[in-house]
């Protein structure tokens, strides 16, 4: 059974910001824990700096690698925890969420924070993923 999206009745509905309340997995096969994503390439070069388009594309590639490593693709991510430098960049996230994740709707926490492990980083995103 693929991850089922939830939209609790007494909780306000957030498919508009392309999220779920509650995501639900009957039976996994393994769960993937995948650590803060940033825009850096494989050889280590940060890619787009200064530019959060450039940064979310790269991170949400370096997702697919890291999720397809373990043997599942996006559609198996069922937690993202998004960590921003600048909140008004959430409409970016939203962007690429939607071209990224075409329909499925992870569980999701974002936040705004002062700081990531580089200065230039303006985007860090965490994932849990369900193989089934």
């Amino acid at each position: 059974m693929p991850l089922q999206s939830i939209q609790p009745a007494n909780l306000w509905d957030s498919s508009p910001y392309l999220f779920s309340q509650v995501v639900r997995a009957d039976s996994p096969r393994g769960l993937v824990f995948i650590a803060g994503q940033v825009a850096l390439a494989a050889d280590g070069t940060l890619i787009g700096v200064g530019d959060i388009d450039a940064q979310l594309k790269q991170v949400f590639a370096n997702l697919r690698v890291a999720v397809e490593a373990a043997g599942g693709t996006l559609k198996n991510v069922a937690s993202l925890t998004v960590y921003l430098r600048d909140i008004a960049h959430h409409r970016n996230y939203l962007h690429v969420l939607a071209e990224e994740f075409a329909g499925a709707r992870p569980a999701e926490t974002l936040v705004q924070v002062s700081r990531l492990g580089l200065p230039e980083l303006l985007v860090e995103i965490q994932a849990i993923a369900v193989l089934q």
